[in-house]
């Protein structure tokens, strides 16, 4: 059973719990401010994965997810790949797959100005290949390069779905010379968000669509670990909101 118990009713606490959820609508308001725009041309959905991360919900004490493992699946049930800590209070986590075992190792840090390290597992090699993902906590975006030195951004924007309406989603792009290329995007809504999490959770899943050369740009495991790492940013947001609400409750009780 999960230790995550929601914030207790009391009137002390009633005026920060409506702040905790303004500011939250604020949050996901400053994620999304980009221009509404049409979905690049260029890209052409391929195939999706289903992330099935429940990320942290509102009302909640600040304590780190008790979710260890998230599962990604194919759009017919089967396992794709598996995210897990082996702590619930370590950001580490080993991104895995059935067919090829252990892939990706990201070490997660705490603090500013110390930025994830995500390193590619490989039997064949003494060291593993590493690279830092970075990117500014007031921007919200996340910046990387790939093992051939391809450059690489999520951020978030807001456009129109396929169904035509405004639609928020995690996007990731290819940064080349003639402009920015998209290569998958990650779709939040009420079909594809997993069950019991809304729009005022923090880190959750949804469908990551990927273009359909997305391969011939990037390793499809390295989009995953790093969508999750953006996932991670949020509920590390959402936790400090928390925090400062909670702890502000009780100086004016």
């Amino acid at each position: 059973m999960s230790s995550d118990n929601p914030l207790i009713d009391s009137a002390p606490l009633a005026k920060e719990k409506e702040t905790l959820k303004s500011s939250a609508v604020s949050i996901s308001s400053t994620e999304t401010a980009e221009t509404l725009i049409d979905t690049p041309g260029s890209f052409i959905p391929g195939r999706s994965l289903l992330i099935d991360a429940r990320g942290k919900a509102l009302l909640r004490l600040p304590t780190p997810p008790s979710q260890l493992e998230i599962h990604i699946h194919n759009p017919d049930g089967s396992l794709a790949y598996v995210s897990t800590r082996k702590k619930r209070f370590s950001g580490n986590s080993t991104l895995s797959s059935p067919e090829r075992g252990e892939i990706i190792f990201t070490e997660y840090f705490c603090g500013p100005s110390r930025e994830p390290i995500i390193h590619l597992l490989n039997a064949s090699e003494k060291s593993s290949p590493q690279m830092k993902a970075q990117g500014k906590y007031t921007s919200r975006t996340t910046n990387f390069s790939a093992p051939d030195g391809s450059a690489f951004e999520w951020r978030y924007v807001k456009e129109r779905g396929p169904d035509g309406k405004k639609e928020k989603f995690v996007v990731l792009e290819k940064l080349e010379v003639a402009g920015r290329r998209r290569v998958a995007h990650l779709l939040r809504n009420k079909q594809t968000m997993p069950p019991k999490t809304s729009r005022c959770t923090a880190g959750n899943g949804g469908e990551l669509v990927f273009d359909q050369h997305a391969s011939e740009m990037i390793d499809e495991a390295l989009i995953v670990a790093t969508c999750l790492l953006m996932l991670k940013k949020e509920t590390d947001r959402q936790r400090a909101l928390q925090a400062f609400v909670l702890f502000a409750g009780v100086a004016g009780s």
